[in-house]
Parts: C-alpha cells; sequence; structure tokens
C-alpha cells in the first residue's frame, strides 16, 4: 500500500494522472480492514486540492521547513537573547553560512 502511493508520485506526469492514481489508491484504502490506512485515506481526501498542487508545480515548503528547524535551534541554544537584534545576528550568521575567517578588522 505504501509503495503504490509512492509510485503515484514518482510516476505521475500530470495532476490528471496523479488525481486518477489517488481515486484508486483511497478507494483500495477505504475499503481495506487497516484502520491506520482508512484514517491516512481520510487525511488526504481532506488535504485533496492541496495534495495535487504538488503536480501543477512540483515544489514544496521543505527548504522552508528546514530554516525553520534552524532558526528553532538557534533559538533553543541561546536560551533567550537580549533583543531582537542579537538573535537576527545569529541566524543571519548561521543560516547565512558566512565564513567568518576571511572577514578581517
Amino acid at each position: 500500500m505504501r509503495e503504490t502511493l509512492q509510485d503515484i508520485y514518482a510516476t505521475s506526469t500530470s495532476r490528471m494522472q496523479a488525481e486518477a492514481g489517488f481515486r484508486t489508491w483511497c478507494s483500495w484504502m477505504m475499503h481495506s480492514r487497516l484502520e491506520p490506512m482508512k484514517t491516512l485515506a481520510r487525511r488526504i481526501r481532506r488535504h485533496w486540492q492541496d495534495i495535487l498542487t504538488y503536480f501543477d508545480h512540483r515544489c514544496t515548503n521543505a527548504i522552508l521547513e528546514g530554516l525553520n528547524s534552524i532558526i528553532q535551534h538557534i533559538k533553543t541554544r541561546a536560551r533567550g537573547f537580549r533583543n531582537m537584534d542579537y538573535f537576527s545576528t545569529m541566524i543571519y550568521l548561521t543560516c547565512g553560512k558566512l565564513d567568518l575567517a576571511t572577514v578581517t578588522i
């Protein structure tokens, strides 16, 4: 079941093809006796349009999620900053991947 879902993502070249694959897959899941798979099929149906939008644009928000993870790590590592300027400076230094060895004073 999982591999079939992965195949839909890997082989679908258009939104219509993906939609047909998801319809078949959701029908299969709803007729199975596995409650977790039924729950997943319901969740996919709730977010139907958002999932199919991926096949129109082929982009995700993975980069933003990665940056958010780095910023959250900076925040917990610092255990609070005195002001927002220090916090934003740390974000720029960490996310900007600056080579501080080449900076001269």
